[in-house]
């Protein structure tokens, strides 16, 4: 597994784990009656830190899915796949000569009508 697949699968996991936790802090808050997490006691902690795990989830299912071409075990596959058809689409294609800079204005009207009052 290549390091940009690894990159991939953990800031899929830190999205999950944030939305996850915010989840459970919002909700534990509601239960509890507290208003602020810095109220938490060693209970609400741990049913936030269940969110540690339940965050893998969603991207562990992403990794084992075999037609997910983003991280899943086609991945690397799939990238090599695309980036052959690229190259060959890339020497296919006609050479343009680079666009010629365009001139920059005077700035002005260009109208002599302007008068002082």
């Amino acid at each position: 597994m290549d390091t940009k697949n690894i990159k991939g699968i953990l800031d899929s996991y830190l999205r999950n784990l944030l939305g996850v936790v915010l989840a459970l802090v919002t909700t534990t808050m509601a239960n509890s009656g507290l208003a602020s997490p810095l109220d938490f006691g060693s209970g609400e902690w741990l049913t936030v830190a269940n969110g540690l795990w339940a965050a893998a989830v969603p991207t562990l299912l992403r990794y084992i899915n075999k037609q997910d071409p983003a991280f899943g075990l086609v991945a690397e596959v799939a990238a090599k796949e695309v980036s052959k058809k690229l190259s060959e689409a890339a020497k296919k294609a006609p050479k343009k000569a680079p666009a010629a800079p365009k001139k920059a204005s005077g700035g002005g009207s260009g109208s002599a009508k302007y008068t002082k009052k």
